[in-house]
């Protein structure tokens, strides 16, 4: 599945959210409860990161008991990657937009790397 594919699916899954939640009139007031629900979104991402962490226990360097079953941990990245898709769809990225400027950052830390950044 491409990216494209992704974020479409997570905007039909918004989309169901914020009908059932609040019943917009029409498709304007709909697009304003979605820019108005970022701040929700990017806190949601930041709590399902900081599950991902507890699921891997990445952090608990005091613990000996070690990470969490792998379909645990990848269930928990799926949430992260919900909430990613769901920011990039609030702030109207595309999907080339966003391939486009991952490339050019992946391009930068590869010379960030090489300059010893």
């Amino acid at each position: 599945m491409k990216l494209k594919e992704l974020l479409e699916l997570q905007k039909e899954l918004d989309d169901r959210i914020i009908e059932k939640k609040y019943n917009p009139s029409d498709m304007g007031q709909l697009n304003y409860l979605h820019e108005m629900m970022l701040p929700e979104r990017l806190l949601a991402l930041q709590v399902e990161t900081s599950e991902l962490a507890n699921a891997t226990r990445c952090f608990k360097y005091w613990s000996d008991k070690g990470p969490e079953p792998k379909e645990r941990i990848l269930d928990e990245y799926a949430d992260v990657l919900h909430f990613v898709l769901s920011v990039g769809n609030t702030l109207n990225f595309t999907a080339e937009e966003i391939e486009e400027a991952y490339i050019k950052k992946h391009k930068e830390n590869y010379k960030r790397l090489e300059e010893g950044y």
